[in-house]
């Protein structure tokens, strides 16, 4: 099919064009400059070969809503303003990210496995915000993702996006990162985008859309068979851990129900790997984790400047955390265990990775009167709080300096999601089944069952040992198969070595 020829920008009050910088199926994106307030937007304009389709039109104002919807996620890219060239043609004008698209970047650059995972972290936390909003995106794809000059993505190109119920189809899909079900006649919904998340995170590694051959034929009739029938192959790169090809295969498995449900779920599930790797963990950004309170109306006149410090997380490795409260009102924390310590400002209320302890809000305790032996007891383990608490704000300043589009330190508040099992945490491991019985079934096919070795599992099935593995809750699995392969999946996402098991 012949590419589209791009048409001129459009002359729209208050804005000066600069240059083309994309076209697509049925609309081009400028550069412009804005005039008042000045700066550079992206402005993408609807073709004049699509003015007379009522459903181009529809299509163009369904992804302006859409996105208006949702743009102020951190990792979406952000919607100003829409509206009808004097040519007819309508426009969105959005945030402009200057860097290459993703696509661009993976084949002229090789991702470290590092912000391959982040990537994934943050396109997780803008796709599990979009899901929650009803919107399915439906075209989620390297291409797709912008980088900014921060070096942060963008999700952007909501065109095929839709509110659309179960049994309803969106036009257009992108064949080398699309799911099974989205390439024929299936129902999609956010399980689809899940694994289009999870093909963008193996293209950032490997350098290739999942399914293609370098040097083979790579037509759509040959990936539409590979996507359908043949297992994920590997990415191919040494330094990707079996836990991360094992999270990538799990995302794209074949049926949506043995994929993870939600984004936010294979997002946990990267975070995960990144604690198992030593690595910074990833903020999942979520709406509804709690606001960052700036400037407070009870300080006395003349003291705002000054930074307190009110609020002490104090930790028994034994037994319950307790959370002092902060001024009059108390801070919600969560303690991890088995993940990296991080620190940040305001409400702490992100699912944890693994393990809850529990949580006594606590008021803040009256100073003592000094002069006392106790009370010289007291000063030296106020000393040591302080120490405690000043890490924790250094914490807080390096975690959000390298942070994009983060908001300024609240100076009144200090909270911290603090790691009961030490400064080095490792990810707990669950552990491994221990014997596989197998039955055979009059129809030839065996139930192959195990004992659950801990509660709150689930497993993952590869049967043969082969192909990508299939995830369950129970603890039987029918296949006619004469061997297979489980796994324990534990609620963090780590899986354990695998047992085989032969009929």
């Amino acid at each position: 099919m012949a590419r589209r020829t791009p048409g001129s920008p459009p002359a729209i009050a208050g804005y000066t064009p600069v240059e083309l910088i994309g076209t697509g199926g049925y609309a081009d994106v400028f550069l412009y400059q804005q005039h008042a307030p000045r700066r550079l937007v992206a402005i993408k304009v609807m073709a004049a070969s699509t003015l007379s389709t009522a459903m181009q039109h529809q299509l163009f104002d369904s992804e302006a809503n859409l996105m208006a919807r949702v743009s102020a996620h951190p990792y979406i890219v952000q919607v100003f303003d829409t509206g009808t060239a004097a040519d007819g043609r309508l426009y969105l004008i959005m945030e402009y990210y200057p860097g290459p698209n993703f696509l661009d970047r993976a084949r002229r650059e090789r991702f470290s496995v590092h912000e391959a995972l982040r990537v994934g972290v943050q396109l997780a936390g803008a796709i599990e915000t979009a899901h929650r909003a009803g919107i399915v995106h439906r075209d989620i794809k390297p291409a797709n993702v912008l980088t900014s000059e921060y070096n942060r993505p963008g999700l952007t190109d909501f065109g095929i996006a839709s509110t659309q119920g179960p049994g309803e189809q969106a036009d257009g899909v992108s064949i080398p990162w699309a799911a099974p079900e989205a390439l024929g006649d299936a129902d999609t919904d956010e399980r689809a985008d899940v694994y289009a998340l999870g093909a963008t995170v193996y293209d950032l590694l490997a350098g290739r859309s999942p399914f293609e051959i370098v040097g083979g034929d790579n037509s759509e009739l040959a990936l539409l068979d590979r996507i359908e029938r043949q297992p994920l192959p590997p990415t191919g790169r040494p330094d990707v851990p079996p836990a991360l090809e094992r999270v990538l295969a799990h995302a794209m498995a074949k049926r949506p129900e043995h994929r993870p449900q939600r984004a936010a779920e294979l997002g946990r599930a990267l975070q995960a790997i990144e604690s198992e790797l030593n690595l910074a963990v990833t903020q999942l950004e979520l709406p509804g984790d709690g606001p960052v309170t700036h400037g407070r109306s009870d300080q006395p006149d003349g003291d705002d400047e000054r930074t307190r410090l009110r609020g002490v997380v104090r930790i028994d490795a034994q037994g319950p955390a307790v959370i002092d409260a902060v001024g009059d009102h108390p801070v919600d924390a969560t303690v991890r265990r088995g993940a990296a310590p991080r620190a940040r400002t305001g409400m702490l209320s992100e699912p944890p990775l693994v393990d809850t302890a529990h949580v006594v809000r606590a008021p803040v305790s009256p100073p003592p009167t000094p002069g006392t032996g106790t009370d010289r007891r007291l000063v030296i383990a106020a000393l040591g709080v302080l120490a405690l608490v000043g890490a924790i704000i250094g914490v807080v300043v390096l975690s959000r300096g390298g942070t994009d589009r983060t908001d300024p330190i609240d100076s009144d508040i200090a909270a911290a999601e603090v790691n009961a099992a030490g400064a080095n945490p490792q990810p707990v491991t669950p552990p491994s089944v221990a014997q596989i019985t197998a039955t055979a079934n009059p129809d030839g096919t065996y139930r192959f069952s195990w004992e659950a070795p801990a509660a709150e599992l689930s497993y993952a099935v590869t049967e043969d040992g082969a192909g990508a593995p299939v995830r369950i809750e129970t603890t039987s699995f029918v296949s006619t198969s004469t061997c297979i392969e489980v796994e324990s999946i534990g609620s963090n996402g780590v899986i354990s070595a695998p047992t085989r098991g032969c009929a």
